[in-house]
């Protein structure tokens, strides 16, 4: 059965848009790390329509309260206490070769999302686990603008020391981190963007020169510390690791009911709700949701995502307790909606990640 849904899954995907591939040796000099991936964009689809159009969108929309010392600062902070990580953003802005992309622009989109929770209200993303048996489903969407920032999402493979260590689809990879990830033989992982108390920009950048590292460098923690080899110990690592904005860690792991949703905040402390708390739908199963709220408030009436994703989920019928079944949950309107990049369904049980390149959809009344 799990061959048949695979084979069924793959079928599906050549609907979809064909999102490439490009391996991460995080054993290569750092510099040489992501610049396969700059080109392997640039070469498919060239500047303008790709990594061009997404910066000056968010140059727009995003970065726009930072000043020339603003960007000094955080790439000042980032050489200080992430030498590592300085490296490969200087790798990425020569691949470039471009004047306008510089280290101290690279540097502040390492922290795009901690900046856009100051100056934008983007909504974003949706997180599904499925508890079924001894497995846990995870299905993933990913939504942002601009469109053309759906030609720089990559399906990467890192591996370490010879090692393959897991998987990610991104269009964020260039921050040198991850908000979707499956860690092999541990779990998979999701972060969700959360409208939670922003900081101020003096506030932020007080975190970031402290060393606060950029949310997406969380789980790139979480896939190269041999530590974190169980779930249980990576929700523990997720729970209480310093963060600068408000966000949602999803997390699928690899035996029955090891699902969270944890909520953080830089100032507040909120309840890890789990799968293993939560009661048998009628017919055996379990569930978690996340978007973009607080799922002990109601949702928005504009933005009905979770309802309807925990509504499809109550009604599944048996035969569709499966990887097909939560990928037609995500695939269904407004779920998938029009900022949809794309969506991933992963099953940490058996290291299975699935990936959908979501091509743009237009409402039509017709």
């Amino acid at each position: 059965m799990q061959y048949k849904i695979v084979l069924l899954l793959l079928a599906t995907a050549f609907c979809f848009n064909y999102l490439p591939e490009v391996e991460i040796d995080l054993s290569a000099p750092p510099r040489q790390r992501w610049k396969e991936s700059v080109r392997t964009v640039l070469d498919l689809y060239g500047y303008d329509n790709s990594f061009g159009p997404v910066f000056e969108f968010h140059n727009e929309n995003t970065f726009y309260i930072l000043t020339p010392e603003d960007y000094t600062t955080i790439a000042k902070a980032i050489r200080k206490n992430f030498p590592e990580y300085s490296l490969e953003l200087e790798g990425i802005v020569e691949e470039f070769n471009r004047s306008n992309i510089t280290f101290e622009y690279m540097a502040a989109w390492a922290y795009f999302h901690e900046i856009g929770h100051i100056t934008n209200d983007v909504t974003e993303c949706t997180g599904v686990l499925l508890s079924i048996g001894d497995q846990v489903i995870h299905g993933r969407n990913m939504d942002q603008y601009p469109g053309q920032a759906r030609n720089i999402v990559l399906h990467l493979t890192i591996k370490k020391d010879g090692k393959y260590l897991g998987e990610s689809v991104d269009w964020y990879w260039f921050k040198v981190g991850f908000v979707t990830l499956l860690k092999y033989n541990v779990a998979s992982l999701e972060e969700n963007w959360r409208f939670g108390n922003a900081l101020s920009k003096d506030q932020l950048l007080t975190f970031i020169q402290q060393g606060v590292p950029s949310l997406a460098w969380a789980y790139r923690d979480v896939l190269v510390n041999e530590k974190l080899n169980t779930f249980d110990k990576v929700v523990t690592y997720l729970e209480n690791n310093q963060v600068a904005c408000p966000l949602y860690n999803i997390i699928g792991g690899t035996g029955k009911d090891q699902g969270v949703i944890i909520s953080r905040d830089p100032f507040e402390n909120y309840p890890t709700i789990s799968l293993s708390s939560q009661p048998l739908n009628q017919n055996g199963f379990k569930y978690l949701v996340e978007t973009n709220y607080d799922h002990w408030l109601q949702d928005p009436e504009d933005d009905q995502r979770r309802t309807i994703a925990e509504n499809l989920l109550s009604k599944m019928q048996n035969n569709l307790l499966n990887e097909f079944g939560v990928y037609a949950v995500m695939d269904t309107y407004p779920i998938h909606n029009e900022g949809t990049f794309y969506t991933v369904i992963m099953n940490a049980k058996y290291n299975r990640l699935i990936a959908f390149g979501q091509p743009s959809i237009t409402l039509s009344d017709e």
